[in-house]
């Protein structure tokens, strides 16, 4: 279960940063505000460049980690598959949608792989 630790950090970090940046995000903007991000504003071009794109390997390698406990496919292709996405995304001409479509690739992943790891504790415990 401690595997899966090192996915959720990656998945919370990159919404967590996407949402603290709201001109990048318009969509993350009404969520952010709410969890009072915003007075992360001004140091946003800090967020984006060196904080971001760390927590998506972050989840890309938590991802592949909790592949050895569950060894479960769908959660890892999936969530490997979005965090590239993110990643090309980013540095190939800024392509928002993936990115979006990436992110929730991501979140769909961890609940994946959180579903999968629970029932591997089960088949483990009897």
């Amino acid at each position: 279960m401690k595997l899966l630790l090192f996915q959720q950090l990656g998945v919370a970090g990159t919404l967590l940063t996407a949402m603290a940046c709201p001109a990048c995000w318009p969509l993350f903007a009404t969520a952010g505000s709410t969890l009072g991000l915003g007075v992360l504003l001004p140091w946003e071009g800090v967020l984006m460049n060196y904080v971001f794109p760390p927590f998506v390997v972050i989840s890309i390698l938590g991802v592949i980690q909790a592949y050895r406990f569950h060894k479960q496919l769908v959660p890892t292709v999936v969530g490997t598959v979005s965090g590239l996405s993110i990643l090309f995304g980013f540095y190939v001409g800024w392509q928002l949608t993936l990115m979006y479509i990436g992110m929730l690739g991501l979140l769909v992943s961890a609940v994946l792989g959180h579903l999968a790891s629970r029932k591997q504790e089960k088949l483990c415990q009897t």
